[in-house]
């Protein structure tokens, strides 16, 4: 048998066992810290059969690469550009934001709250964010900024929060404190082991919410640990119910990590409160946002119109943040998420219906 090198990822039942994996010839890469989790490169399959006879490893996978849902962008403006294309000389209250809170956003809401932002990186100094960007973590280059050399990060960041200033957009939460946890690159990759750290250093770092507006058709059991350790742990994981969906809304193709129970599974939204056609559906669907025709923040100090449940994800995260802000356990605040939606339909479409912060 050649030589075969290798990257897995391999789930212990109750603890990591990095020197069982070193005894065996695996290089070790990531050691879960709340996760049982251990992710090592291996140089033939003989290794991983040995690796897998110890008892208490409950699985073995490679440490597959996750790709971002192409995101469908209407258009990108600069602020010139934006001036004359929109007629915008100062701050715009978009009817998404608008459609969540019922009316124009309380400037202080989401004061105080922690929301990391697993994806590609911020745009740091994007005069909408920069206010509000607190931290973060660069997990493709390490001991760099967290910047965001896509655009989809940046994007649902305004969202989020954009700032309660005099130019561009405001967010849900505009006082909310966002961090940067930078697990994707500029191509929107990332490997599961990159995601699982971002998971981790948001737990190590005193996150309130995390927003993953990300997916993946099929579920791997290293994530699910990572999310869960998360949840336990009295963070909101807030993710996106995917956009596998159809026109007639039948099949179950949530994604992963919104699948998992203890994420919420965001669905998106048009302006008329329609399952956009894409909008996965199925019983993990938590709850419905606008993810149609979003103007928001992007990359290079710019601003975009995006489409998907990616954009639906963090008008969910906001109102986590300023239901949180009032002291809510996490637990409370997805109580909340439920009560106080707008049923709009069958479940396995909307979920609870609208979020609202009212």
């Amino acid at each position: 048998m050649g030589k075969k090198r290798g990257y897995f990822t391999f789930l212990f039942r109750t603890a990591p066992r990095p020197d069982w994996i070193r005894k065996h010839g695996g290089v070790i890469y990531h050691v879960g810290r709340h996760s049982r989790t251990v992710s090592a490169m291996l140089e033939s399959p003989a290794q991983l059969k040995r690796i897998m006879l110890k008892e208490d490893l409950l699985y073995a996978e490679p440490d597959r690469i996750l790709i971002l849902p192409q995101p469908r962008v209407k258009k990108v403006f600069g602020m010139e550009e934006l001036k004359r294309y929109a007629k915008i000389n100062q701050q715009t209250l978009t009817w998404n934001v608008q459609k969540v809170w019922g009316g124009s956003p309380n400037p202080y809401a989401g004061s105080g709250v922690r929301v990391g932002i697993i994806d590609t990186g911020i745009d740091l100094d994007h005069p909408d964010l920069k206010a509000n960007i607190a931290g973060g973590i660069n997990l493709v280059n390490t001991g760099r900024k967290p910047n965001d050399n896509n655009g989809h990060g940046t994007h649902i960041a305004g969202i989020v929060a954009a700032v309660n200033n005099k130019i561009g957009v405001v967010g849900v939460a505009p006082a909310a404190r966002l961090y940067a946890i930078k697990a994707f690159d500029a191509r929107g990759a990332a490997t599961i082991t990159n995601i699982i750290r971002g998971i981790e250093w948001g737990i190590d770092s005193g996150m309130d919410i995390l927003n993953m507006s990300f997916g993946s058709r099929t579920g791997t059991p290293a994530l699910i640990d990572a999310v869960n350790a998360a949840n336990r742990r009295g963070i909101v994981c807030v993710a996106a119910a995917g956009n596998e969906g159809n026109a007639s809304g039948t099949g179950d193709n949530v994604s992963f990590p919104g699948r998992i129970p203890a994420a919420v599974a965001v669905a998106a939204l048009n302006r008329n409160n329609k399952r956009a056609s894409f909008s996965s559906t199925g019983s993990s669907v938590d709850i419905a946002a606008p993810g149609v025709n979003i103007f928001s923040t992007y990359s290079n100090g710019k601003y975009a119109i995006l489409s998907g449940t990616s954009q639906a994800t963090p008008h969910v995260s906001g109102v986590a943040a300023v239901y949180r802000q009032k002291r809510g356990g996490a637990s409370t605040v997805k109580k909340r998420l439920r009560a106080r939606a707008v049923s709009l339909g069958p479940d396995r479409l909307y979920g609870a219906g609208l979020v609202q912060v009212k």
